[in-house]
């Protein structure tokens, strides 16, 4: 027994309108999801660059002021 493709039926006019027009739906939400994730990296990078010391006039590291919680210390 023999299986044999068949090519999906022809599309009405109004179908091929409005795969068209989900078609350009589909690609501007993917642009927009690729626009806030590049956003949200450029953020995460800011944010990390930040989170390091800052530098001093010279090459000097200068200790970030803000207190850190460091668990592994007992007392």
């Amino acid at each position: 027994m023999s299986i044999q493709s068949q090519a999906p039926p022809a599309l009405s006019p109004s179908q091929r309108y409005l795969a068209g027009i989900l078609l350009r739906l589909r690609r501007l939400i993917n642009q927009s999801v690729a626009s806030m994730l590049a956003n949200r990296e450029k953020a995460a990078m800011q944010f990390a660059k930040g989170c390091g010391g800052t530098r001093a006039s010279g090459d000097d590291m200068v200790r970030d002021p803000r207190p850190r919680n460091n668990f592994n210390s007992r007392k």
